[in-house]
């Protein structure tokens, strides 16, 4: 009896290892940059660890590609049309709170922090000069058009997020949602910070 209670209290503690696939959208804002959103594809696996009382931690390893595309209008209506895809690596590292409900249903919260790597993102830049704008001036530069690695000239690859979210799970399928606020000022210039938020939702199998 004793040997049987603990290979259940074994097998009660044990990782619980999930796939994932999922939508979201990224907003990189800042001063004198236009909101404009990021459509996420992301995929990957989270390992979430008991602890005790419902209390879990979890992390993972999770691939996004992402995509958009937004226009900025400068003086004398000239208008900057930007073309943009990354490529990101998400690390979360969060604590994780789950009760039954009825008819085998759980209810799931989380919260903590989120390390987002950029493994690549470019940007193509197409500047429409207004005909009758024969001098254009403008207190910002005017983009140049062209094509750019924004690694190399305007955006750090690191940024750490904070996040909350849940989700409903039965049997081994799940529904989660959630949002992440960016701590870190990803872009390259201290004059001109900029900070990535955004929101998420996937649906998850666990094996």
């Amino acid at each position: 009896q004793t040997a049987k209670n603990d290979t259940v209290k074994a097998k009660k503690s044990s990782p619980a290892y999930r796939i994932q696939i999922g939508y979201g959208q990224l907003f990189r804002s800042g001063d004198y940059l236009v909101t404009s959103p990021y459509n996420s594809i992301k995929a990957g696996m989270t390992v979430e660890f008991p602890i005790k009382k419902g209390f879990g931690v979890e992390s993972g390893l999770i691939y996004s590609y992402d995509f958009g595309k937004r226009n900025q209008l400068y003086a004398h209506y000239d208008t900057a049309f930007f073309n943009y895809h990354g490529h990101f690596l998400d690390v979360p590292v969060r604590l994780t709170y789950s009760f039954p409900t009825l008819w085998g249903i759980k209810i799931f919260l989380y919260g903590g922090l989120n390390v987002n790597i950029g493994l690549a993102q470019s940007e193509k830049r197409t500047f429409d000069v207004n005909p009758t704008d024969t001098t254009p001036t403008n207190a910002l530069d005017y983009p140049v058009t062209g094509k750019y690695n924004l690694y190399n000239s305007d955006l750090n690859r690191f940024n750490l997020q904070l996040g909350t979210g849940g989700g409903v799970q039965w049997k081994k399928y799940r529904i989660r949602s959630g949002y992440d606020w960016g701590l870190n000022n990803v872009s390259k210039s201290s004059t001109y910070p900029q900070k990535i938020k955004g929101w998420n939702i996937a649906f998850e199998y666990e094996f």
